[in-house]
């Protein structure tokens, strides 16, 4: 496809946004090393301020508190 159509094309592989991301760090579909990224750490209630230890697979958002029973978050 030439979207110039000067017959140029478009340029592979060079340029911003190009590669595989080999630079990348962190843990997580969504990368980088925030809070919530990654798999360990532990599940808080924002009301009571409860932890628990945070189940691989299983969103904290799916889990209420056991005191309280409002849905935890990542901490």
């Amino acid at each position: 496809m030439m979207p110039r159509g000067d017959g140029t094309g478009p340029v592979w592989g060079g340029g911003a946004g190009s590669g595989s991301g080999a630079g990348k760090k962190g843990q997580g579909r969504m990368g980088g090393n925030r809070p919530g990224s990654g798999p360990g750490g532990e599940c808080v209630c924002p009301q009571c301020g409860v932890r628990v230890p945070h189940e691989r697979g299983v969103p904290c958002s799916s889990v209420s508190c056991p005191q309280c029973g409002t849905s935890l978050v990542k901490a």
